[in-house]
C-alpha cells in the first residue's frame, strides 16, 4: 500500500525541466514590447446566461462606438472577449464613456495587466452615470455629490456643467457593483434634522 502511495506521489513531483521557470533572463525589449501591446488592449464580459450571437454583438458595439481606426475582437471563453485596439484615443474613448450593452445586456471592460490572463481580470465593478432627481438647491455642491457617490460604491466624478444648479436633476459617475441592483435613491440630510429622499435613475 505504501509503495503505492508513493508511486504516486512521484507522478505529482515536477522534474527538474518541469521546474524551471521561462524568462527570468529576458530581454527588456521583450517586456516593453509587451506592455506596448496591452495598452491597446481591453478584455470585456457579457453579463449574460442566455446564448446570444456574437457576430452581431460585434456588428453592434462597431456600430454604436463609430471608431476612427479598426479594432479586432476575439471571443476567448464563454462571454468574454479581448478588444485589440489600433489607436489609443479610440481606446479612451470606450473605456471613458458611457456604459455599453448589447441585446440589453451589460457589457464591463477593463484594462489588463501584463500578469493576468484574460480568465483572471474581475469583472464584478463598471463606471455609471446616473441621475438624481430633485436635489435640493442647497445641496447640490461637490461635498455632497462626493458623499453621495461613495455611499453607491465610489464616487468619480460628477457634471458641473450647469454652475448655477437650476437643472431638473444632477449628473454623478461612480462605481457600481454589477452584480447589485442599483439603488432606487439615497436619504440626505438637509439641515434642521431634516432629511429629503433622492431618486436615483
Amino acid at each position: 500500500m505504501e509503495d503505492d502511495l508513493l508511486k504516486d506521489w512521484e507522478k505529482f513531483k515536477l522534474t527538474d525541466d518541469e521546474n524551471k521557470v521561462i524568462g527570468v533572463n529576458g530581454e527588456i525589449e521583450d517586456v516593453d514590447e509587451s506592455k506596448e501591446q496591452l495598452r491597446l488592449v481591453l478584455v470585456g464580459k457579457l453579463w449574460t446566461v442566455k446564448t446570444f450571437n456574437v457576430e452581431a454583438m460585434k456588428r453592434t458595439l462597431l456600430g454604436i462606438w463609430r471608431l476612427d481606426d479598426n479594432v479586432a475582437i476575439k471571443m476567448v471563453d464563454t462571454n468574454l472577449f479581448v478588444f485589440q485596439f489600433f489607436s489609443e484615443p479610440d481606446k479612451n474613448r470606450i473605456i471613458e464613456g458611457s456604459l455599453w450593452f448589447f441585446d440589453g445586456k451589460l457589457l464591463v471592460l477593463k484594462d489588463i495587466q501584463g500578469g493576468e490572463q484574460p480568465s483572471e481580470v474581475v469583472f464584478d465593478k463598471s463606471p455609471m452615470w446616473i441621475r438624481l432627481l430633485d436635489v435640493p438647491f442647497n445641496r447640490r455642491n461637490s461635498s455632497t455629490m462626493y458623499d453621495i457617490g461613495e455611499s453607491l460604491g465610489g464616487f468619480l466624478e460628477f457634471d458641473d456643467s450647469d454652475p448655477l444648479g437650476w437643472s431638473e436633476f444632477m449628473r454623478l459617475k461612480i462605481i457600481v457593483d454589477v452584480r447589485k441592483p442599483l439603488r432606487r435613491g439615497v436619504f440626505i440630510a438637509t439641515g434642521n434634522s431634516q432629511s429629503k429622499w433622492i431618486d436615483i435613475k
